[in-house]
């Protein structure tokens, strides 16, 4: 029988943003600029004897070569008139996907994507890395980006960050409890095979989008037995499902026991009274294509995010089993934006499957995204990471499949259930050791003042597309899921373009061109 860990830990709440890396949110962390003064570094490093240095920005240490002319163009802080304007950074969505859809005309030659932000240049990457080819340079963001437009449009803005003054709530709870700064998503490709890591072990070899539905047991169908579980959402009705969108991508969730879905606002309420289940599993309000949510999506503001956060938070820290809870607060994948950071070779294919559109073998985990550990049991200004030794010893980071492993231990499941999630979580780190085993936090934390922004909350000028205002091309898309969608606009520019796109998409969901 498995020995639990964590038993101070009676409730855990999930939430998984989307589609940012970690120097898009919180790389300044603890870099001192004009505006900002930060503490001289982390109070804690977790494991003891890891860097007592968190690996963030610094200023015109890093770039990424001009496609035109080679020149480097610096990372650098969203600009105080940009953020005052209220403009989404960036501007556009970035690739998400491995590799471009095969119908995408701003990519001939098809190699566009997550891959080639990571080993491409100023020129495009030919075909798919292999672990030969050493690690990713991270060189290929601005190259990749500025394929979006012609050449009169330099999309020098995939390389400007956020700010703790400008995105200070994410950035106030990475200072007062705990971050990583060695946190990989689990494949370098878009949201839905990286959320099926987090909640399945493995994408099943799917490596884009394209796969709406993994029939595989999650996490819940795993802890069912032993704990109780939520999942709170603002749509319950996903694409006219009658479900949420985890519920509709995950079936097996059906046959979960000790479950149930609700709203947002009955998350708020259960967390007031202290009646959460002992895992709960947030939603945010998804960004559309011509709507901004409050999930970090680019290309919308940053702001609803921020506030849906402040909201979670203040549910959790003022609810009557804050004493005893652990808020996990983390992103799908890095969506585009830049990190400098390589992510590295070695992963563990959980199950043999090389990827059913490229061959990738799921050996090189993706980009660093921002995860962050909030409880009274976590010291304040901590930086986690995997111990050393064992990255050393088995290239083995933090990653999604790091959560299914700590939360089967804590529900006293791994034994029973280690099988069912392949060979990727079997050898995944875990994060208990980040926790005391009594508070050490009170939970108060000074909020970043936030700096002056546009009053008011716009759908900014990057989300008219160029085949049509929203008015004509809603009725055209009416029924098509959120990230099908968004893969239609983002390969076309023409109403006829879209039109054909639609068709097919209708004749054949799962198609990618």
């Amino acid at each position: 029988m498995t020995e639990s860990i964590l038993p101070q830990v009676h409730n855990i709440v999930f939430l998984m943003l989307e589609n940012r890396s970690l120097d898009n949110l919180l790389g300044w962390l603890y870099t001192p600029s004009p505006s900002w003064t930060p503490p001289p570094g982390p109070l804690n490093v977790y494991p003891e004897g890891s860097s007592t240095t968190y690996d963030g920005l610094k200023p015109g240490m890093y770039s990424n070569p001009d496609p035109d002319t080679g020149n480097p163009i610096t990372v650098i802080p969203v600009s105080n008139s940009n953020w005052q304007s209220g403009y989404a950074i960036p501007y556009r969505d970035p690739y998400e996907a491995l590799k471009a859809y095969p119908s995408d005309p701003r990519a001939p030659d098809g190699w566009n994507g997550v891959m080639n932000q990571l080993f491409g240049n100023r020129n495009i990457i030919t075909g798919l890395p292999a672990k030969s080819n050493g690690e990713p340079g991270m060189k290929g963001f601005l190259q990749d980006y500025q394929s979006w437009e012609d050449g009169s449009w330099k999309g020098h803005d995939i390389l400007w960050t956020y700010t703790p003054t400008q995105a200070n709530i994410i950035n106030s709870l990475a200072l007062q409890y705990g971050v990583s700064d060695r946190w990989f998503c689990s494949a370098p490709t878009e949201t839905t095979p990286n959320r099926a890591y987090s909640l399945c072990g493995t994408s099943l070899g799917h490596e884009s989008d394209a796969t709406t539905t993994y029939n595989h047991t999650t996490i819940f169908n795993a802890i069912g037995a032993k704990k109780s579980w939520g999942i709170y959402g603002f749509d319950l009705n996903y694409n006219g499902t009658g479900k949420t969108y985890t519920e509709g991508a995950f079936p097996f969730i059906s046959k979960a026991q000790n479950g149930k879905t609700g709203s947002i606002q009955e998350f708020s309420d259960r967390a007031h009274a202290g009646k959460l289940p002992a895992f709960t599993y947030l939603e945010p309000n998804w960004t559309d294509w011509d709507t901004t949510g409050n999930d970090y999506h680019p290309n919308s503001i940053i702001r609803p995010g921020e506030q849906f956060l402040s909201n979670v938070y203040q549910a959790v820290r003022n609810g009557q089993q804050w004493d005893h809870t652990l808020l996990i607060i983390t992103f799908d994948e890095h969506g585009g934006t830049y990190d400098h950071v390589p992510p590295p070779w070695g992963a563990q294919n959980p199950d043999g499957l090389n990827g059913d559109e490229t061959g990738f073998k799921f050996d090189l985990f993706g980009a660093r995204v921002p995860t962050i550990l909030v409880s009274p049991f976590v010291p304040p200004s901590t930086v986690f990471r995997a111990r050393e030794e064992d990255v050393k010893n088995h290239k083995y980071p933090l990653d999604h499949t790091s959560f299914i492993k700590t939360l089967l231990k804590w529900a006293g499941v791994y034994d029973s259930e280690a099988t069912n999630f392949g060979r990727r979580m079997r050898a995944a780190q875990t994060f208990e050791g980040v926790l005391a085993d009594h508070s050490v936090n009170d939970g108060s934390v000074n909020f970043i003042e936030q700096q002056t922004m546009a009053p008011t909350a716009f759908a900014p000028p990057n989300l008219i597309h160029p085949a049509g205002e929203p008015e004509v091309l809603r009725p055209l898309l009416k029924g098509i899921p959120i990230r099908s969608a968004r893969r239609i606009l983002a390969t076309c520019k023409t109403l006829d373009e879209v039109k054909a796109a639609v068709e097919s998409y209708r004749k054949d969901p799962n198609s990618r061109a």
